[in-house]
């Protein structure tokens, strides 16, 4: 699956259960410094028109912290090839 993909499914489940005040929550708890406006783009993730894998998460863990993400649905580890392998 691709990032997108796993943005929709886990969107999917839990878009009746995210609470209203979900991107209070994340904000309050640190997450979003990385943002200029960090309410209005988790607002958008949460809404579905910023398909940002990473920003739902974070939005699920902080608000639903019973919630367990399926195995499949978190993002993919980057990892990097090794360039000298030792024979």
């Amino acid at each position: 699956m691709t990032e997108k993909q796993k943005y929709f499914a886990l969107q999917a489940l839990v878009c009746e259960e995210l609470p209203p005040y979900a991107v209070d929550m994340a904000i309050r708890a640190g997450y979003g410094k990385q943002y200029e406006s960090a309410s209005r783009r988790l607002a958008h993730v949460k809404q579905g028109k910023v398909a940002n894998l990473a920003d739902l998460l974070a939005l699920v863990q902080h608000s639903m912290p019973r919630f367990n993400v399926p195995e499949y649905l978190l993002p993919a580890t980057a990892t990097e090839p090794d360039l000298f392998p030792t024979a």
